[in-house]
């Protein structure tokens, strides 16, 4: 009977983190973000290798960062792409 009592309680404390919390993996380690709105969608997400486009796809995820002040994961992907971009299209325009 305690081992029901634990699976219940861990399972209550894992679903209510999921409906809370987007949990993130970036370069600096796995955090919690909490959601704007509250659901089962988007609860791992890992952002390491994400791209502009990954983020208009994760628009819920970057509205949170960004409402929680967490947007330090957030500049490292875009800027890094966005500059990527930025210099082939001046080395396309000058070639």
């Amino acid at each position: 009977m305690s081992r029901f009592l634990a699976g219940m309680v861990c399972g209550a404390i894992l679903l209510y983190v999921a409906m809370h919390y987007h949990v993130v993996r970036g370069t600096d380690g796995v955090f919690l973000v909490p959601k704007v709105s509250n659901g089962l969608s988007g609860i791992y997400t890992d952002i390491r290798d994400f791209q502009l486009m990954d983020w208009q796809q994760h628009k819920p995820l970057a509205a949170a960062m960004v409402k929680n002040g967490q947007t330090h994961p957030l500049e490292g992907s875009t800027m890094t792409t966005f500059r990527a971009q930025v210099d082939s299209l001046v080395e396309g325009l000058f070639d």
